[in-house]
């Protein structure tokens, strides 16, 4: 199968794949999904931008979170993480600053019960809670859910319904929407193309749609792992 991120760049160029080895992101201009505190200081010292670096992976201790604030974009799976970036960010932060915080939120449509982040239906409930973190503001999502065997419209659903979701978001919250992230949506792109080519352009109508739709919406940076 293709490199994701190559055939990301060269069939749905409105989207950015996230590539998870930093080696080389400072040449490439890349963004990195960043899975371990090295993986986010080693990308940050090549000198990717802070905003190009999103430290995502769940159970991040508040050692970790002390590490890589500052050198990333956050993202929150859970109530007691974003507590736990609340709590370092106000002895990090200046007064009057906030630290943006993303959100990986469980679509209920794809939820399995396996799938790791905030599930869709208690958005409201924490919504009312983050009004008592007084050093974050929500700001982006990865939409998690279970893409696995999608193809064509199928697929394409899953796309236009991430697209959904992170707009109830930002009115549930409410917040910022300055990126989104459909994860999965590289590889079961990929997968796509190579295992079921005959459905490809329906997949592909639909993605391009959700990129006409962002451009008179929220301007969301398109995002996928």
């Amino acid at each position: 199968m293709k490199n994701p991120s190559v055939w990301v760049r060269q069939n749905i160029s409105e989207y950015q794949a996230l590539v998870s080895d930093s080696s080389n992101v400072a040449y490439e201009k890349s963004a990195v999904n960043a899975t371990t505190c090295e993986q986010v200081e080693r990308a940050f010292e090549l000198g990717l931008e802070p905003k190009r670096i999103y430290f995502s992976r769940p159970e991040k201790t508040e050692e970790e979170i002390q590490r890589a604030i500052g050198k990333c974009r956050l993202v929150a799976n859970d109530w007691e993480e974003l507590c736990q970036i609340d709590r370092i960010a106000r002895l990090h932060l200046q007064e009057g600053f906030l630290e943006s915080v993303g959100l990986r939120v469980v679509s209920q449509r794809y939820d399995d019960g396996n799938q790791p982040g905030i599930p869709e239906k208690t958005l409201p409930e924490l919504a009312q809670k983050a009004k008592t973190l007084p050093a974050i503001s929500v700001r982006g999502c990865f939409v998690q859910g279970n893409s696995s065997g999608l193809h064509g419209d199928a697929l394409g659903r899953y796309f236009r319904e991430s697209y959904e979701l992170a707009k109830r978001i930002t009115v549930i919250l409410p917040c910022g929407m300055p990126y989104l992230c459909i994860v999965d949506g590289a590889e079961a792109a990929c997968q796509n193309a190579a295992e079921h080519p005959e459905t490809l352009e329906k997949f592909l109508r639909h993605a391009k749609i959700v990129a006409a739709q962002n451009q008179t919406a929220f301007y969301a940076e398109l995002l996928l792992t």
